[in-house]
């Protein structure tokens, strides 16, 4: 926490010049912060040439070597602002929000497992709809209650099959998820937090935001020019998660494509019989 409470400090000020105070994220803040750990770990991966390969070395007067240790600094100093800001406005999220994310991860591995068996049933769609709402779900206690309720209550549904398809379930957890739930939702409804407290965290956090993005994406832009010639190389720097959301985006446009096309009769198809004349002064059928 010490080494946090030093990041935070050297970049709060540098932070505090960012115009915008929105929060910035597009994405869940868990992966906006891997994500952000993972651009850092590049810049010291890729510095140096290599052979035929290029290194972020060569274009130091726009990314400097110190990159890499300054973007981890700045991760930290968001990560402390994140505690902080909770502290203040979901103090129940800092107490059990980590078992509160075990718990749902947990019960989304199991029941993913399950029905991964190439059997379309009911409860496929209820996960796929549990796991799209539940994917832009941040660190707010109000978001993990009603996860837990909602994975809890798809395994409750399906127990016994869990246990079957894997002896070492624990079948306690489903309780447990819905019992933190509860107690999630009973001290969010406690804590009142005092406004222009909170307003101040929020910006301070948001600001850090701003500047952990700005870094990943100059480090982004910077590697798709460098290694213009290696897409191998620059695809370990983009979001992973973005691709993901993308490739989704289209398998759903191209479904509702599929679904809205008419059916057209198929080369050489026997086409339906014509209906039989109606006699004659007789309205047709």
């Amino acid at each position: 926490m010490a080494k946090k409470g030093k990041d935070y400090d050297r970049w709060v000020k540098a932070a505090a010049e960012q115009a915008r105070t929105d929060n910035p994220l597009s994405l869940p803040y868990d992966v906006a912060v891997r994500e952000a750990v993972a651009a850092a770990a590049f810049v010291k991966k890729y510095w140096e040439p290599d052979g035929e390969r290029p290194g972020l070395k060569r274009v130091k007067s726009r990314l400097p070597a110190s990159s890499s240790e300054e973007l981890l600094s700045i991760v930290h100093a968001v990560q402390e602002a994140q505690t902080r800001l909770l502290l203040i406005i979901d103090p129940a999220v800092t107490d059990l929000g980590e078992r509160a994310r075990f718990l749902v991860d947990e019960l989304e591995s199991a029941l993913e497992f399950l029905l991964d068996d190439d059997v379309d049933e009911p409860a496929d769609a209820q996960l796929a709809r549990l796991k799209e709402f539940h994917a832009q779900d941040g660190q707010r206690s109000s978001a993990l209650s009603q996860a837990l309720r909602d994975y809890a209550g798809l395994a409750e549904s399906l127990e016994d099959r869990l246990v079957e398809a894997d002896e070492e379930f624990d079948v306690r957890l489903i309780a447990e998820a819905r019992k933190l739930a509860e107690d999630l939702q009973r001290r969010t409804l406690e804590a009142i937090p005092e406004r222009a407290t909170s307003a101040a965290a929020t910006t301070i956090r948001n600001q850090l935001l701003h500047l952990m993005l700005e870094r990943v994406g100059a480090i982004r832009k910077t590697a798709a020019h460098v290694f213009r010639r290696h897409p191998e190389i620059v695809r370990e720097v983009t979001s992973a998660y973005e691709r993901r959301r993308r490739a989704a985006s289209r398998r759903e446009k191209a479904r509702k494509a599929a679904g809205s096309k008419p059916v057209e009769n198929r080369q050489g198809a026997v086409p339906p019989p014509a209906a039989p004349a109606s006699p004659a002064g007789a309205p047709p059928s």
